[in-house]
């Protein structure tokens, strides 16, 4: 990365930059546990408290991990925290790579492979629990490539139209 898009005075490896990487890489995981939980981030507490029941003992407080998503202290500056802050941090995650994914590029890239990965496989285990899907799968088994991408690109039309359907049945919004 380079200095601008760390900010001022702000390589990877200075303060600044380093506290922007663990805050996205923070937000980024804040972000999946809230897509598998049904929109809800996790709060800064409610984080604060697994981690500390994983370490069997106080490690971290909700006002770390605050100032660690937002990437700053409470006097404004890059927040610097310890690899030990950073390594339950992750676990709290269930990153086995602890403060290795909030500061190293590549180990996060892999992690974050890692995840999506998991995430496709929790959604297919999820699907053949459905008899409708294991079904669908069982006829589309025989079509041709041709056929398959069109029977894909209709799932795909009936899910956005689900989901827009979905959106208008929730109300209008402060703008309508």
């Amino acid at each position: 990365m380079t200095a601008a898009a760390h900010g001022a005075g702000g390589g990877p490896d200075q303060p600044v930059g380093r506290a922007s990487a663990i805050a996205a890489r923070l937000e980024r995981l804040m972000a999946r546990e809230a897509a598998r939980s049904g929109g809800r981030p996790p709060a800064y507490r409610e984080l604060a408290e697994r981690i500390n029941r994983l370490a069997g003992r106080d490690v971290i407080s909700r006002d770390t991990i605050r100032n660690l998503h937002l990437g700053l202290n409470q006097k404004g500056q890059a927040s610097n925290p310890t690899v030990d802050t950073l390594d339950w941090l992750g676990r709290g995650f269930g990153i086995s790579a602890g403060a290795g994914y909030f500061l190293d590029d590549a180990k996060a890239a892999l992690v974050d492979e890692q995840l999506d990965q998991l995430e496709r496989i929790r959604e297919l285990k999820q699907a053949l629990g459905n008899d409708g899907v294991v079904n669908l799968v069982k006829r589309a088994s025989a079509l041709s490539d041709g056929s398959l991408r069109v029977l894909l690109s209709l799932a795909d039309n009936l899910r956005k139209l689900e989901q827009d359907a979905a959106g208008q049945e929730a109300g209008p919004t402060d703008g309508e």
